[in-house]
């Protein structure tokens, strides 16, 4: 026979769910919720005592005190949200290996990593109402200052599963030297922070959890059933009819480092493999650039998508990394039939500088689709307008772009054609077209620029064996 509950009513613990709060609840919705009554009576049972024994099977180093509040949370995770705990069986193996290794290695216990699901629904980029970001949901300050994750415009750490992850074993070694290793302790201070428990304890004069249970916010007294009934259910949730439809693993990937700045959707392009996929490997990355100012920055690319990446890394990397604000120089020729070699070799320098324009924004673009039709970043679209950390714009408003343009000047002197009678090496040579090689060309680089001549092609006409050029050389291109 079940054990009569003491009265904890399910809109009680539905108001003070964690995962909830995280999520999209609104101060309404909260208040409409903890002003109902729902009595024990009312809603389906799940077997007190089957739990009981369950749970004290499953216990590990972190006790799971198996009572009327952590019973509470049991039902309502199997009746209330069963779609919660499915979801996090699909997506539990995307990132629990990562948490085993790092909890593995700095020597605390396995179990913890369930505590994620409570913080965050495994969700890497998720914000709370009060700033707090990512799997283990540090907020800024503390990710930035106390475990030195970089949080800028450009990346936040604290989105990534790895570096997180690492960050949140620091803290819960930090919380244990508080806490005396108390887990219980430790769990309730991970949610509210150290100083609120600490002051908990002077209030009681009490020092376990359940001692000071009733001095602790509304929000951290549900903290710890909650982790006690997600282990759970995490284990049993199928005998509770609750099964995943598919299940996500962690993506195999290779880790290439940055040292310039980098585009990464040319990155994408020219590699040959999904940008999708790689925003998926590095949720932290915020923007489609990394700044010239990036030394020795890791990035994850999906392993299996790499084959042209690694034939043609060199010159995949050269297009990457070419910043929209570097001079560059190339070479134009004049192709005209009836003129020498010699006029061949007089080369036109062109250099790329910006020029301001201004588009008038219409109704229904954003941020992100002008970048895209002016092909710049919309990281400096919004510095070159001022825009700070939001990118709201609105229809009839002036955006500055700034736009590389060539710039072409002429030879400033002709040499004379040659007047003797042209051997055929030299018919040849006027309707042929020359590409004398500058500093950072190579054979890819140049065969995008003359229409996408293939590779094979341009070391075919040139006698070339390897896949290297030199600066100076002078290359047939046609």
């Amino acid at each position: 026979m079940m054990r009569p509950i003491r009265i904890l009513t399910v809109a009680a613990a539905i108001a003070s769910f964690s995962i909830c709060s995280v999520g999209a609840q609104t101060d309404s919705t909260q208040k409409s919720i903890a002003s109902a009554t729902v009595t024990k009576d009312s809603v389906p049972q799940v077997d007190y005592n089957l739990v009981h024994e369950r749970m004290k099977k499953l216990q590990k180093e972190i006790p799971l005190n198996h009572n009327d509040v952590t019973h509470q949370y049991v039902e309502f995770f199997t009746f209330r949200k069963p779609s919660f705990v499915k979801e996090m069986l699909e997506r539990k193996a995307l990132f629990f290996p990562i948490f085993e290794k790092y909890l593995a290695q700095y020597g605390l216990p396995d179990e913890l990593k369930y505590l994620s699901l409570i913080e965050s629904r495994l969700d890497p980029k998720i914000i709370s109402h009060a700033g707090a970001g990512g799997l283990w949901q540090f907020m800024p300050s503390t990710g930035r200052i106390d475990f030195k994750l970089r949080i800028d415009k450009y990346v936040d750490e604290r989105f990534d599963p790895y570096k997180a992850t690492e960050a949140a074993c620091k803290y819960f070694l930090q919380l244990g030297r508080i806490f005396n290793n108390d887990w219980e302790m430790m769990l309730a201070s991970y949610n509210s922070g150290p100083g609120n428990v600490s002051r908990a304890v002077r209030r009681s004069g009490k020092s376990s959890y359940w001692d000071v249970y009733p001095y602790l916010h509304k929000e951290t007294r549900g903290y710890v059933p909650q982790y006690a009934a997600i282990v759970y259910m995490m284990h049993y949730a199928a005998d509770h009819g609750i099964k995943p439809d598919t299940v996500r693993s962690i993506a195999a990937f290779d880790t290439i480092h940055v040292n310039s700045y980098m585009n990464l959707k040319m990155l994408a392009t020219a590699g040959q493999f999904s940008y999708d996929k790689f925003r998926q490997l590095n949720p932290q990355i915020l923007t489609d650039v990394l700044p010239e100012d990036t030394r020795r920055y890791p990035i994850r690319l999906p392993k299996e998508e790499l084959k042209h990446f690694y034939a043609h890394r060199q010159e995949v990397m050269l297009s990457a990394t070419q910043s929209p604000f570097a001079e560059r120089t190339m070479l134009a020729f004049n192709t005209t039939s009836n003129e020498s070699d010699e006029d061949q070799d007089a080369e036109a320098k062109v250099t790329t500088q910006s020029k301001r324009l201004s588009h008038k924004v219409r109704r229904g673009e954003t941020l992100f689709s002008i970048a895209r039709k002016y092909q710049v970043a919309d990281a400096q679209l919004k510095n070159w307008n001022h825009l700070g950390r939001y990118n709201k714009i609105h229809a009839g408003q002036s955006l500055v772009i700034y736009k590389q343009v060539d710039v072409s000047t002429q030879p400033t002197a002709t040499l004379a054609k040659n007047t003797t009678k042209a051997s055929r090496e030299d018919r040849l040579s006027k309707v042929r077209k020359y590409h004398t090689v500058q500093p950072g060309d190579s054979l890819w680089k140049i065969s995008q620029r003359y229409g996408g001549i293939s590779i094979d092609k341009l070391k075919k006409l040139n006698g070339i064996k390897g896949n290297d050029v030199k600066p100076g050389q002078k290359l047939i291109v046609i």
